[in-house]
């Protein structure tokens, strides 16, 4: 958030009164608060600012919610990409780094049930970065946003450490179809897309599709509750739904569908094992879709939407927030998420 020019005062200094002050000793790291709360935390400090009447929905969603036109509400969201922490220069190829940063915010869009229409990309790279890797990293952002059909309508390009691909979207949803986070209720069904796990070792962490199409299927032609895309786990997200709608989700071990890059070797008796369903749940990336509709309506899901399968892996089973795994053991567990975590 830049406040002046760059090396020039501000004519009018920030007013320091209007916000709370921090009461928590200057000595702690965001590491030790952790990423939740650290959120939580700097959401206090935005003031009245986040709730002015031309938002619907604030921080705490996979993209805010703005009032436009009767018809349709603009959502708005931004992703950053960061050398070292989202992707190594040497394991993926440039345009995928493009393509990866702009569709991570188009995946973002689609869990809102909303279709994308216009990004802006700043692009932070170290001097020595040839020419060649910012033109492949745009052809990556220029094939996206071909796929989707949005427009890249401009942004910044600044002297960095390492490569940071920071993009901005605006997408448009129709009141009818806005999804949210916190919709769930006690006895609606739980269904993901696609198979989940081993998204880093099969590099599809930067290759993936976002499920416009498969959201649009499911705001189309059923009343959905609540979905999001999984980017930081299934058992991470799943917690992130289950604070927003404060209800309990009890997830089956048996049904999750698992990709084929989070199995290791079959056993002698043919099962997958507790790893690769330990991936499914924990691994980041897969930005598959996780939603929530009524029971009614759980037998009008199809099992697969274009060439993307469909699975029902879960219920919510009571209010207050929580989520339990029902072991293949039949055994009844907290499932607590032990996936990436930034801080």
């Amino acid at each position: 958030m830049c406040y002046g020019q760059q090396g020039l005062p501000l004519r009018h200094p920030l007013p320091t009164t209007r916000y709370a002050p921090l009461s928590m000793s200057s000595t702690r790291t965001v590491a030790q608060l952790g990423e939740v709360r650290l959120i939580q935390r700097l959401r206090k400090q935005l003031g009245p600012g986040a709730k002015a009447s031309s938002v619907l929905v604030g921080i705490g969603d996979d993209t805010a919610v703005l009032r436009w036109t009767a018809k349709e509400h603009l959502l708005f969201a931004s992703d950053m990409l960061v050398e070292n922490v989202h992707f190594r220069r040497e394991r993926v190829r440039p345009r995928w780094i493009g393509w990866k940063a702009l569709a991570r915010n188009v995946s973002d869009v689609a869990a809102m049930g909303g279709l994308p229409r216009h990004a802006v990309v700043s692009l932070g790279l170290p001097p020595h970065t040839s020419v060649r890797f910012a033109d492949e990293v745009y052809a990556g952002l220029w094939r996206c946003a071909r796929r989707f059909g949005l427009a890249i309508v401009g942004g910044d390009t600044v002297r960095a450490p390492v490569v940071v691909v920071d993009v901005a979207i605006l997408g448009t949803v129709r009141p009818a179809h806005l999804v949210l986070r916190s919709g769930a209720r006690v006895g609606d069904e739980v269904f993901v897309t696609g198979r989940l796990g081993g998204s880093l070792a099969s590099g599809r962490h930067a290759t993936f599709m976002p499920r416009v199409q498969q959201a649009q299927w499911l705001v189309r032609h059923l009343k959905v509750h609540a979905m999001m895309d999984l980017s930081d786990g299934l058992a991470s997200d799943l917690w992130q739904m289950s604070r927003a709608s404060r209800v309990t989700f009890r997830i089956r071990a048996a049904d999750i569908p698992v990709s084929r890059a989070a199995c290791p070797p079959r056993d002698s008796r043919g099962r997958r094992g507790r790893q690769a369903v330990w991936h499914a749940l924990m691994d980041g990336e897969d930005f598959e879709l996780v939603c929530v509709v009524p029971a009614r309506a759980a037998n009008r899901v199809p099992r697969m939407i274009g060439r993307v399968p469909v699975t029902a892996i879960g219920d919510v089973v009571a209010r207050g927030a929580g989520v339990e795994l029902v072991g293949t053991d039949g055994r009844i567990r907290p499932l607590i998420p032990e996936g990436f975590k930034h801080f």
